[in-house]
């Protein structure tokens, strides 16, 4: 793996601008529980997996309880079915199977007498190149951010999501992008986050994955969102690819690589 330093970074400046404000006290009633539904099928060889849970009030979001005894079947482009099992309450596992770029899966998930769907087309890979960390100076302060470099492959639509991960820990940030500007260019792209502060001796994982338009829709949407927390869905779902507005959560078959440094 290549690690890249680039020193030193452009500073960011910032504008406080003071304002007077008034004070709104505002009521909010707690949405009913929902069914959260989040599958996904990777090009990695192994089981491929489905969590069934039900959405909780917006000041409780540290546990989501599991929904138990679904019926979840997965297909692949072949028309064959996969039964998944229920290895705990609400984590449904299939056979070790590994997906196939360019081809469509579908996800159909029974329960309390009514049926869930959706389908998803995993896109070619598109490897990393390589990560390098930014040291931005400001005054006193100091700020580490990753970047990663890939190459977007030209005459065809790329869509992509970043997981960033520091000492096991996912970060709340949701990075989603496209090739939209920057189609067929070898790109560097930045994951700026301002969760958990990078320091020496921290070890970070990269996750890139590439996945398809709806996905890249849920996956933008959710990152204009103010509350991202480190769970994938809220009361307030983006739009996902489900035939049904009534249940929250995604289905995406992607490709997936990771990319390991720690922080010097």
């Amino acid at each position: 793996m290549k690690v890249k330093y680039i020193l030193p970074a452009i500073a960011l400046l910032s504008i406080l601008i003071g304002s007077c404000k008034n004070v709104i006290d505002l009521k909010l009633n707690d949405a009913a529980p929902q069914l959260v539904i989040e599958g996904n099928i990777t090009d990695q060889l192994g089981p491929q997996a489905v969590t069934i849970s039900r959405s909780v009030p917006l000041d409780n979001t540290n546990s989501f309880p599991a929904v138990k005894g679904a019926v979840v079947t997965l297909t692949d482009y072949n028309g064959t079915n996969y039964t998944l099992i229920e290895r705990s309450p609400g984590y449904y596992y299939s056979s070790s199977f590994l997906g196939r770029y360019n081809e469509k899966y579908s996800v159909k998930v029974q329960l309390d007498g009514k049926t869930y769907t959706a389908s998803s087309t995993m896109p070619a890979k598109v490897t990393i190149d390589s990560v390098a960390l930014s040291i931005e100076h400001f005054a006193s302060t100091t700020t580490k951010t990753i970047i990663i470099f890939y190459q977007d492959p030209p005459a065809v639509s790329n869509q992509y999501r970043f997981i960033l991960s520091i000492n096991g820990i996912q970060v709340k940030q949701v990075f989603a992008r496209n090739d939209q500007f920057n189609n067929g260019r070898f790109v560097q792209q930045l994951l700026f986050q301002d969760n958990i502060p990078l320091k020496s001796g921290d070890r970070v994982d990269i996750e890139m994955q590439c996945i398809d338009a709806p996905m890249y829709t849920y996956w933008y949407t959710f990152s204009q969102q103010k509350a991202n927390g480190f769970n994938s869905t809220t009361p307030t779902n983006p739009p996902n690819n489900f035939n049904t507005d009534n249940v929250l959560g995604y289905f995406s078959a992607h490709t997936t690589q990771h990319k390991n440094i720690i922080i010097p």
